[in-house]
């Protein structure tokens, strides 16, 4: 159908309205009958057609109901086969994901859909719309460009909201081919085909945009100029400090940067300083795993992704290299660092050790969604409590939460009788700075965490603290002025992205998951009750309330549950969903979020899959 002129009926002029809500609506008329971009939230009449620039569940639940409905041909497939997309997800998606795309998708079939593409047109009554290819918040999402009313309007979704803000950062994670980034290290890659997607509308000389979420836009080129301003300098702070760059060089993050800043000039930090290009002499390097060699003939082991591992240890002990494995730390739940653990702890009957805030995600991957998680999971980790410190031979071993790559991060700080000092810093920095890279992995920019609280963990080291990254052989060091470097540049970033994202604290625009369902995958059995936790990670700096109520399938029971938590703290509340004695199968259940005087439609999920085999 690309191409194709759709004609759908020829009146005098067509009126406009357009009805705000938790998604707003444009309201085309043709006689009795009624054109809805993004659908009409109220429910009173039921549109003759809804126009979705995205296939997103937390927009398109607006679109019900209509008698047909056009979406963008990327994302049709979304809307109209849910139950496919959702078992790929429970079969193999769920775990090692390096695509690191956003799940809001439907749960139940939308349609029936039309598919659309850029250059299609449509008259409705007097009113002519175009059908335009903007992707940036969404692989595939399209604008619609309307003449009605003397006005030129159009209707871009969540591609740009307010006085040229976003909804949040992380949707626009994604792979850079022509560059062999992945999407995990895709750091608001699609901002560079956002940005494109602002001139195109642009160039139409729009006066109104009217976004999907919040106030329609009176002055839309000067939205779109303060997007756009505000997009480059959050992606150049990023880059000032991007450990990206070891891995990959100067001429690969340099065509990072002309992407999304075009021609400008962006500085980085300088690199830290490398004193070796091997670790100590105690210390082997495996893989991207480490192990700490005691002249006891005892060993200690960082890290177990790595597929070789089995056997290298083995070799190892036959040269008399050591004798016997007696730990392995976890520094994250990444699958590259944890595939191994539970099959090694057994061969070696040896404990795995992490922090009791890392030790769920390590026992029951499942109940997580975050990237690059493992599908074995590693049964019975010992506790570690951060700040705690204890004798292993002629070390003195000092854990510490360090939410630097990931949220759920640990480091081990390793102290040699005599002096030598090494920090296991998991995959949280390299000589040019820090591994922030995946927005997924639920990074906040605020005092006292994330990379932050990862920083104040260096400045307590010992002076000459050598640091190991997992993946990165030579050992380095930052200098405090390169520490204050980096703190400058968060703090930076947190500004920068409080006039970026259309939220009170820039977090929420930065962590997908600031509330959640736990678990996010299950297996239940029929005719019982299943208990769910809502979690609330509050990223404000006042107390907040979130009313959340679960949507659940046909036949099931949930009640509305309020979660409170402090500033800066989580808490999490439990409700309980009552299954059918007929259920069966993969179903999906979804809540609506109520918090800060927005509602936020099917915005948490979680997957359960109903079989008698868990009785």
């Amino acid at each position: 159908m690309h191409g194709l002129t759709l004609l759908l009926a020829l009146a005098a002029a067509a009126p406009y309205q357009v009805v705000p809500g938790p998604v707003n609506g444009v309201l085309l008329r043709n006689g009795d009958k009624t054109l809805a971009v993004y659908g009409d939230a109220r429910g009173k009449a039921r549109p003759e057609m809804a126009l979705l620039t995205s296939a997103r569940r937390d927009t398109a639940w607006a679109a019900a109901g209509a008698r047909e409905i056009l979406a963008p041909a990327g994302e049709a497939a979304l809307l109209e086969k849910p139950a496919e997309f959702w078992q790929r997800f429970w079969d193999k998606d769920q775990f090692h994901d390096y695509a690191n795309q956003g799940i809001k998708w439907p749960v139940r079939p939308v349609g029936p859909v039309r598919a659309v593409r850029g250059g299609e047109k449509l008259e409705w009554g007097g009113a002519r719309i175009e059908v335009l290819d903007t992707p940036g918040y969404t692989r595939g999402a399209v604008s619609y460009l309307v003449e009605a009313g003397g006005k030129r309007i159009a209707c871009t979704g969540d591609l740009i909201l307010e006085d040229g803000k976003l909804y949040d950062l992380y949707s626009l994670q994604d792979a850079i081919p022509e560059l062999k980034v992945r999407g995990y290290h895709g750091y608001a890659a699609r901002a560079a085909q956002l940005i494109e997607s602002l001139q195109k509308v642009a160039a139409w000389k729009p006066d109104l945009i009217v976004p999907v979420r919040g106030k329609v836009i009176e002055q839309p080129q000067a939205a779109i100029e303060r997007l756009t301003a505000r997009l480059r300098a959050v992606y150049a702070n990023y880059l000032h400090t991007d450990a990206y760059r070891w891995y990959f060089g100067e001429d690969n993050w340099r065509a990072r940067a002309r992407r999304v800043l075009g021609e400008n000039d962006v500085h980085w930090m300088a690199p830290a300083e490398v004193p070796s290009q091997q670790p100590p002499a105690w210390i082997r390097v495996i893989g991207n795993s480490r192990l700490v060699v005691s002249s006891s003939g005892g060993a200690l082991l960082m890290d177990a992704g790595y597929s070789r591992l089995p056997e290298e240890l083995k070799k190892l002990r036959a040269a008399g290299v050591f004798a016997r494995l007696e730990e392995i730390h976890i520094t994250h739940y990444h699958d590259d660092h944890t595939d191994f653990a539970q099959r090694l702890s057994e061969e070696w009957q040896c404990p795995v050790v992490a922090t009791p805030f890392q030790r769920p995600i390590l026992e029951t991957p499942t109940a997580f969604h975050m990237p690059c998680l493992t599908d074995r999971p590693i049964r019975g980790v010992k506790e570690m409590a951060a700040g705690t410190s204890r004798r292993w031979h002629e070390f003195r071993l000092t854990k510490f939460d360090l939410p630097g790559q990931t949220l759920y991060h640990d480091g081990l700080l390793v102290e040699k009788d005599g002096g030598e000092a090494v920090f296991f810093a998991g995959d949280s920095f390299t000589p040019t700075g820090l591994d922030d890279y995946c927005l997924l992995n639920r990074n906040p920019v605020a005092e006292g965490a994330g990379f932050l609280q990862a920083l104040a963990v260096l400045r307590r080291l010992p002076p000459g603290t050598l640091l190991i990254n997992q993946h990165v052989v030579p050992v380095f060091r930052f200098s405090a002025a390169q520490i204050d470097e980096m703190e400058k540049s968060l703090r930076a970033r947190r500004e920068l992205l409080r006039s970026l994202v259309a939220w009170e604290d820039p977090n929420f625009g930065v962590d997908e998951q600031w509330i959640r369902l736990e678990p996010h995958g299950r297996t239940v059995a029929p005719g019982g009750t299943a208990v769910f936790r809502v979690v609330l990670r509050n990223p404000s700096g006042r107390a907040l309330e979130a009313t959340v109520t679960p949507h659940v399938p046909p036949g099931w029971s949930a009640k509305p549950v309020r979660v409170s938590a402090a500033a800066g703290r989580e808490a999490a509340a439990e409700f309980r969903v009552e299954i059918p004695a007929g259920a069966a199968g993969l179903q999906v259940m979804t809540a609506d979020v109520g918090v800060q005087g927005r509602t936020l439609r099917e915005w948490c999920e979680a997957l359960v899959m109903v079989s008698p085999e868990a009785r």
